[in-house]
This record gives C-alpha cells, structure tokens and sequence, in this order.
C-alpha cells in the first residue's frame, strides 16, 4: 500500500463525495465518524438527526486504526462503525454540507475526523481540524485516482509562515 495526502482546499463538497464513492466502489464497506459537543443540549438534535438515517447500519464497535489519538498506544481502538452504503453516505452528506473534508466546529456539535475502512484496515481518513487526510492504495489504486482527476500529493505539503 502506498499512501496519497489530500488537502481539503483541493476539493469541492460535490468533489470530495465522489471520491467517497470512488472509494466505495474500490471496497470500502464502513466507516467511522466523531460528534463533538461542548452543549449536549443544542448537539442533540443533529446527533438524532444522523442516527435516525444510519442506525440501520451500525456495525458496533470494533477495534479499528483512527488519525488521532492520546497516546501512539490510543491510535487503534474500539470504534463505532456503520456499513457504508449510499443511504449511509446521505447521511454523513446531510451532516457535511460542505464536504467529505468539512471542519466548521459549532455549539450544536460537530461532525469531524470521519474514515473509510476497506477489509478492516484504514482506507481514507481525514484528520479535520489539521485539513489532511490519508488514502491508502495499490499502486494501481493510485493511477487511477490521478486518471479521475482527483487531487493528491506523495506528501504534506509545507506550509509556509510570513
């Protein structure tokens, strides 16, 4: 496997979803999102709002790689997972009105960090409030990605500061 960078800035809302399909039909069967909230009261409708589309589809928890963690230790652990499907992408879009890639922290809670599993493993995973993410394929996988037109780099990019 080889790893492609994506940087949000390099994709459209409507973009970033066809990449998710891009990934579906390359075997990506479920996938993983964090809610955050610092007002459980306001967060709760857009919690219900999610739930009431993909719980048909969870999967329960299990252990699974995540872009972040406390420790390198916390990087694998138990996680909620629901089948990837269109109906499940419906509702990750009605959550990220502004894409795949979307970082827009609210008091009524926020959707961020969310990832593809293919097989098990990490396939495409955005680490939102950082404005990256990872894509793990063939070398094949890879040719075709640049063959769609989709934007990616062999690594992060520096960001230069004035």
């Amino acid at each position: 496997m080889i790893k492609r960078y994506l940087i949000p800035s390099d994709y459209t809302a409507a973009r970033s979803w066809q990449l998710v399909e891009w990934c579906m039909n390359l075997g990506a069967n479920e996938f993983t999102i964090d809610f955050l909230s610092s007002n459980q009261n306001r967060a709760g409708d857009r919690w219900e709002q999610f739930d009431e589309i993909a719980r048909p589809y969870a999967l329960g928890e299990a252990k699974r790689e995540r872009m972040s963690g406390r420790t390198a230790d916390d990087l694998s652990r138990p996680t909620e997972r629901w089948a990837l499907n269109e109906t499940s992408i419906s509702a990750l879009k009605d959550q990220l009105a502004e894409g795949f890639f979307q970082y827009d922290p609210s008091q009524d809670g926020s959707f961020e960090d969310p990832i593809l599993y293919r097989d098990d493993e990490l396939m495409l995973g955005v680490l939102s409030h950082e404005a990256f993410a990872v894509l793990r394929l063939t070398e094949s996988e890879a040719h075709d990605l640049e063959a769609a037109g989709f934007p990616s780099h062999g690594a992060l990019p520096r960001i230069d500061t004035v």
